[in-house]
């Protein structure tokens, strides 16, 4: 009899791999997905610029025409970003590379003069808010909530 009730356990434990293994397999492909979700896990990264401006403005509601040109971080003369793309007159997204360049504009921000600057780092993408620094006035956006739907770090940088 034991040996019936040994091969019933290990019938059980197969049909229990089996289910782990359907599970796992079902799982894997699902967590290519896992860079569009928001507010979870670690910062959301992007494909495209318009992929990081679609995720910005479901949450800020971005002007679909914003008038000029958005500011370009420079390293050893050369353009940081990758793409970049206006989601108000005075409220930048820059999508990067590789997080060398990202880290690389996030210290020019932060070592700027011109006055304080909202920001928010994300894995391969910024959104810095220049409302004050143009206007004078703070900024109509609430990136603090963006920061938080996107999981992204905010920060106020400059001086």
């Amino acid at each position: 009899m034991p040996s019936i009730t040994l091969g019933v356990e290990v019938m059980k434990c197969s049909r229990l791999l089996d289910l782990a293994v359907a599970i796992f397999l079902v799982a894997v492909p699902l967590t290519g997905c896992a860079g569009q979700q928001l507010g979870r896990g670690g910062p959301q990264s992007f494909g495209s610029i318009d992929e990081a401006y679609a995720a910005v403005d479901d949450v800020m509601g971005c002007d679909p025409k914003p008038v000029g040109d958005p500011v370009v971080p420079m390293g050893d003369g050369i353009p940081l970003t990758s793409a970049q793309r206006l989601c108000s007159k005075n409220v930048q997204i820059d999508l990067y590379p590789n997080q060398d360049a990202l880290e690389k504009s996030y210290q020019i921000w932060a070592d700027s003069s011109q006055g304080k600057i909202p920001l928010i780092r994300g894995s391969n993408w910024m959104v810095v808010d220049l409302s004050q620094i143009a206007s004078g006035q703070p900024s109509t956006f609430n990136i603090e909530r963006l920061a938080e739907k996107l999981n992204g770090e905010y920060a106020v940088v400059g001086t």
